[in-house]
C-alpha cells in the first residue's frame, strides 16, 4: 500500500478489489445517512474507489423506522399537524431514498441475514460502521450482520467508530466473541468491558462525519434560497420544556427561528417549521444558520463542524455519545437558567488541531486494517 505524509490530501486507488460498509444507511434520519455518505467518500477517496453501501435493511430497523412517521406521543396536539404535513413526510423519505441512490453506490438490496452469504462474495473488505450499530437496544438484541458474519473466507473484515450502548453482562461474552474474529476493531466511546479485553486491540475513532472537511459538507450542502439570520432548532427528543427556552433564546438573538420538524408542529416561538427535508438541505440549515439550538448528536456535531454558536438542551436517551464527544472536543458546557440548557463553549482552532488530529488517527487504523497479512 502506498503511504501518504498527509491524510488530507486526497489520493488515487491504493488498494484492489471492492469495499462494503454495513451501517443504519437506509434510514430516514439525518445522522444516519450522513455518517454513511462520509464514511464512503472518505475510504473511497483514499483507499479503495470502489466502495459502496451494503444495503442490507435489518428487519427491526425498518419497523422502527416505518413507526417512526406517526407522532409518538400522548399529545393529541401533534395529529392535527401531521396529517396536515403528512404529504411533506413521504416528500421528505423520497429524498433519502433518492439520496442513497445517488451517492453511497448501493449493493442489491437484501432484507434477511440469509441473503448475505452470497451478496458477501462479491466484496474483498468489509466495513461494520459506524453509527449504534451494536446497540442491543437498536436492533432488538445482539445483530450478527453488524459483525460481518457473513463475510466470505479470505475477505478483510474490520469495524470503524461503531457505537455500542448497554450490553448486558450475559451479552458481553457473545459480543466480544464476534469481536474477536474480526481483523481490526474500531469503536467510538470508550466500553471498559471491550477495551480491557486483552486478546483485542481496540481502536477508539471519531464519527465519519468529521473525516470530511468543512469545505467538502458546504459542497454538498443545497443552502436556504432567501438569505437571512436564523436560529436554526433540531431535536431528536421531542420535549415541551424546551419552547419556553427557544423563546428566551428567540428574545437574546432577536432573529426569526427555524425548526427542521419530523411531523409538522409549529410552537408559538417558532417562525417556520420545515418537514420536507433532505440530507442536503439539512446541512444547508446548519451551514447558514446563526446560531443552534439542538439535543441530537449530529446536531452539535454539525454546529460545530460550521463553527456555530450552540445551545444544548439536555438530553436523557443515548446522552453517553454527547459527554463523550464533549471530552472529546474540549467542548464545554456552561449552563443557563439554572440548567435548563447548556451554552456549548469552545475555541474554535483547538478545534480543528483535534479533529485534524483524530483523523490522522483514523488514516492510520484504516491503513493497517486494509492490508493483508
Amino acid at each position: 500500500m502506498k503511504s501518504v505524509e498527509n491524510s488530507e490530501n486526497k489520493v488515487n486507488q491504493t488498494v484492489a478489489g471492492k469495499t462494503g460498509i454495513i451501517t443504519f444507511h437506509f434510514v430516514n434520519n439525518f445522522g444516519g445517512a450522513l455518517q454513511a455518505y462520509a464514511l464512503r467518500k472518505y475510504v473511497s477517496a483514499r483507499f479503495c474507489s470502489d466502495t459502496g453501501l451494503v444495503d442490507y435493511r435489518h428487519w427491526f430497523i425498518r419497523f422502527t423506522d416505518a413507526v417512526r412517521m406517526l407522532p409518538i406521543t400522548t399529545n393529541f396536539r401533534y395529529y392535527g399537524p401531521w396529517f396536515g404535513a403528512f404529504p411533506k413526510i413521504l416528500k421528505r423519505r423520497r429524498k433519502f431514498s433518492a439520496f442513497a441512490k445517488r451517492e453511497l453506490q448501493l449493493s442489491d438490496r437484501v432484507n434477511r441475514e440469509g441473503g448475505l452469504k452470497k451478496l458477501g462474495e462479491d466484496y474483498q473488505y468489509l466495513i461494520c460502521g459506524s453509527d449504534q450499530i451494536w446497540n442491543p437496544t437498536i436492533t432488538l438484541g445482539l445483530s450478527k450482520p453488524y459483525f460481518l458474519t457473513f463475510a466470505p473466507e479470505g475477505c478483510r473484515k474490520f469495524s470503524y467508530a461503531a457505537s455500542v450502548g448497554t450490553v448486558k453482562p450475559a451479552k458481553q461474552k457473545t459480543m466480544l466473541g464476534y469481536l474477536k474474529d474480526l481483523d481490526a476493531v474500531s469503536i467510538r466511546e470508550k466500553v471498559d468491558w471491550i477495551d480491557d479485553e486483552p486478546s483485542l486491540d481496540v481502536h477508539h475513532n471519531i464519527d465519519p462525519t468529521f473525516l470530511l472537511e468543512t469545505e467538502e459538507w458546504k459542497s454538498m450542502a443545497r443552502l436556504p434560497k432567501k438569505k437571512q439570520k436564523y436560529i436554526l432548532t433540531y431535536f431528536m427528543q421531542k420535549n415541551e420544556d424546551s419552547y419556553p427556552t427557544i423563546q428566551a433564546i428567540k428574545n437574546k438573538k432577536n432573529c426569526k427561528v427555524v425548526e427542521i420538524s419530523r411531523y409538522g408542529y409549529k410552537a408559538d416561538c417558532v417562525d417556520k417549521v420545515m418537514v420536507d427535508v433532505g440530507p442536503e438541505e439539512f446541512v444547508g440549515l446548519f451551514s447558514g444558520a446563526s446560531h443552534i439550538c439542538t439535543n441530537s448528536f449530529h446536531g452539535l456535531v454539525f454546529g460545530v463542524i460550521f463553527n456555530k454558536s450552540v445551545d444544548f438542551i439536555p438530553i436523557k436517551k443515548f446522552g453517553g455519545r454527547i459527554e463523550a464527544l464533549c471530552e472529546l472536543l474540549h467542548l464545554t458546557k456552561v449552563p443557563v437558567d439554572g440548567g435548563r440548557y447548556f451554552h456549548i463553549e469552545y475555541d474554535p482552532e483547538e478545534v480543528k488541531a483535534i479533529i485534524a488530529r483524530e483523523r490522522e488517527k483514523t488514516y492510520s487504523y484504516l491503513e493497517k486494517a486494509f492490508k493483508s497479512e
